[in-house]
């Protein structure tokens, strides 16, 4: 049995996303593909534009075998933690070979030198970095110019290009943390990147059919001159679009602003101790919060009044997200640790895929929950803290969901996993 690991948020699940699961279970000779997906919050320091179920079961109808839940703290850390949870948490499941990961090029072998650079010439790197910008170079310029410096071998308008793209450069921190992981002596990881078709990260253009996610959320919101919903059957599978259109007929579908309150009675409560502890907040955003609070009218206009020159709009949303759900600077230290991630949650599997889950069973480092009434029960106190923490979040999501929609939306322990025929 060979098993190939996915990591992703599905944002939703659209059409490139299936081109992926097709490629990767065909480059790799995979008989399962086990997705460790994002929950309810993501990597960029927004919610998921539907809830983790909903998305698990498009990954499932669009070819995954096995869908488990990448912690909150690590689903919306950033790329460095973001990919090193996610190889973790595939590593521990005992049974998967190969990580297969989008990138914007087929050059595996620039891919792995730059991954080799940032990882064992760190201290050489930030300085030349760091050199750079105290004569004015922006920091993606001074890093590039220091990748060149010490990978003179490539020309340095390709290695210049390929750290342009934001799919590179969490491609690199797959290939950082897969390499992290094979010094431990465990079963070793493979990385197969595939090469992205289609349009970029943060392209809008909804006319291709392999759209971004981005073009896709945003055709989520549009209607036509009738006032009926866009037609998203082009840029995503069926099931995809039937799954999110039931979802908005329900007013389920959510967004930052629609989490503005809470953010705001959070930051209030907290205002005479100040911010700086919680993840990717310093001192100096800390103060900025500070300052600007009385002027807060939602939480992305408040995010776009604390961004600066020194902090980009995605650092800020992830710093109030991280503020709105307790996550501390501190919690980022344990994943490394020898135990890390404590768990493997199931959010969902195909029917075939039985025989999987018993081999994780017998294989994983760490327990496999697919229950979550049974949690208190074979964990331990860090294992339980941590998937506590992970309800806490779901609940705050789930909360909000409830009242956009005007009904009670199921609990972490109502909540059935997701099973597919």
């Amino acid at each position: 049995m060979t098993a190939t690991g996915i990591i992703a948020e599905y944002n939703p699940f659209h059409n490139g996303h299936e081109y992926q699961l097709r490629e990767a279970r065909k480059q790799t000779g995979a008989d399962y593909i086990i997705i460790a997906m994002s929950g309810d919050f993501l990597q960029r320091g927004v919610p998921a534009v539907v809830d983790k179920y909903s998305r698990t079961r498009m990954a499932l109808l669009g070819g995954a075998d096995l869908v488990l839940e990448l912690p909150a703290v690590w689903a919306t850390a950033s790329a460095e933690y973001f990919a090193a949870g996610g190889i973790q948490l595939l590593g521990k499941t005992g049974v998967v070979s190969h990580i297969c990961f989008g990138c914007e090029t087929a050059d595996h072998s620039l891919l792995t030198a730059i991954a080799q650079v940032l990882t064992e010439k760190e201290k050489e790197l930030h300085a030349m970095t760091a050199s750079a910008m105290k004569k004015g170079i922006s920091y993606p310029a001074a890093r590039s110019r220091a990748v060149c410096t010490l990978l003179p071998e490539y020309p340095a308008e390709k290695i210049a290009a390929f750290l342009a793209s934001p799919n590179n450069i969490l491609a690199l921190e797959y290939e950082k943390a897969c390499q992290h992981w094979n010094v431990s002596g465990k079963k070793k990881l493979t990385t197969a990147p595939i090469e992205r078709i289609g349009e970029g990260y943060h392209s809008t253009n909804t006319d291709s059919s392999f759209a971004s996610a981005t073009a896709a959320r945003k055709l989520l919101q549009t209607r036509n001159i009738d006032g009926l919903p866009a037609d998203l059957s082009h840029i995503m599978p069926e099931t995809s679009v039937q799954e999110l259109l039931a979802a908005r007929k329900q007013n389920r579908l959510l967004d930052s602003d629609d989490f503005s309150q809470a953010l705001y009675t959070r930051l209030w409560s907290l205002k005479n101790t100040g911010y700086a502890g919680f993840a990717d907040c310093g001192a100096d955003l800390s103060a900025r919060i500070g300052n600007q609070l009385e002027y807060f009218r939602s939480f992305l206009s408040f995010a776009e009044l604390l961004k600066s020159k020194n902090i980009t709009y995605t650092h800020v949303c992830r710093a109030l997200l991280h503020i709105m759900l307790d996550i501390r600077q501190d919690d980022y230290t344990s994943l490394w640790q020898p135990e890390g991630i404590p768990y493997l949650r199931v959010l969902g599997f195909r029917k075939s895929a039985k025989g999987l889950l018993s081999a994780i069973k017998k294989e994983a480092s760490v327990p496999l929950l697919t229950k979550a009434a049974d949690a208190s029960d074979f964990f331990n106190s860090n294992a339980e803290n941590r998937f506590l923490q992970d309800v806490s979040c779901a609940d705050l999501y789930r909360t909000t969901a409830s009242l956009k929609a005007e009904t009670l939306l199921p609990n972490e322990y109502r909540q059935p996993i997701v099973i597919i025929p």
